[in-house]
């Protein structure tokens, strides 16, 4: 790991520690998907704690994560809605992609 990544990787730690702290579902979510041979690409904490709180602050009712992975961010969205709010994940897929690429997007 290179030091400027190293240096992001602890500031992204340090605000996990002092904002967010530790939960349990969420380490299960994160351990299933290194145990399904998910790469490490969760966002970090306090980036799941920043969509938890834009959900909140926009109100909404209906949350659509596209692309998820091992849904670690699907659930801290799940949690900002109130009471009868709906989460939904979508896996992009090869298809998905090249219908994308087709449609004159290639990103």
């Amino acid at each position: 790991m290179s030091d400027s990544n190293k240096l992001w990787t602890d500031v992204d730690q340090y605000f996990a520690e002092l904002f967010v702290g530790t939960d349990a579902t969420l380490s299960e979510a994160l351990a299933a998907s290194s145990a399904a041979g998910l790469p490490d690409i969760a966002v970090a904490p306090n980036q799941g704690k920043l969509l938890h709180l834009l959900v909140r602050m926009n109100r909404a009712q209906r949350v659509l994560e596209i692309g998820t992975l091992g849904g670690y961010s699907t659930i801290w969205m799940a949690r900002a809605l109130p009471s009868g709010g709906s989460a939904a994940e979508r896996r992009v897929t090869a298809t998905a992609l090249q219908t994308v690429r087709v449609k004159g997007y290639d990103g």
